[in-house]
């Protein structure tokens, strides 16, 4: 499946062809730190692997690589929220560094959310930033996204506490 929108950006599921461009992109300690510690990082040509097989198996996928002009430059996924929590879906992203400041991510984000409200059943897509990462702050203001809460104290990462921005982007027909 492949989702084409602006600028060269296009979303494609991920398939053996992203293997070998994956593991050297993503093995970057400047992504894994704006990412959960269970990003791995190192990240090996096994992670690689694993990553794709287990997207495969999705069906409607909820990752997909992000390509600029034909070429693997990051990763958007999303998490549904399990039993009372099943209305909401978590986006996450990261994108390799030689492609930052260049608006893909913003764009790849949105048509991602887009996708995730024609496809999936739920009426509110959030993503969660830390406090030091103001390029995804405004990597999801220009998606779309509203800042909706600040979580106080709320991660540890590399010894250090610090807050949790949470943005949020619900269906059309409801506002915050």
């Amino acid at each position: 499946m492949r989702i084409t929108g602006e600028n060269g950006v296009s979303l494609t599921t991920w398939k053996d062809t992203h293997f070998h461009k994956l593991y050297p992109l993503a093995n970057n300690p400047k992504i894994a730190q704006n990412l959960r510690d269970s990003y791995p990082q190192p990240y090996t040509i096994h992670d690689a692997r694993y990553w794709i097989e287990y997207n495969q198996k999705f069906n409607p996928p909820q990752n997909f690589a992000i390509e600029l002009d034909g070429q693997l430059v990051g990763s958007v996924g999303s998490e549904r929220g399990k039993d009372e929590l099943r209305p909401n879906m978590e986006v996450g992203f990261w994108i390799g560094e030689p492609f930052w400041g260049k608006g893909i991510a913003s764009e790849a984000v949105k048509i991602f959310t887009d996708y995730l409200f024609s496809k999936f059943d739920v009426h509110r897509v959030f993503s969660q930033t830390y406090d030091f990462n103001v390029a995804s702050m405004r990597v999801l203001e220009k998606a779309g996204f509203q800042a909706e809460a600040i979580l106080k104290n709320a991660f540890i990462k590399n010894g250090k506490m610090g807050d949790l921005f949470q943005y949020v982007r619900l269906r059309e027909t409801e506002k915050i």
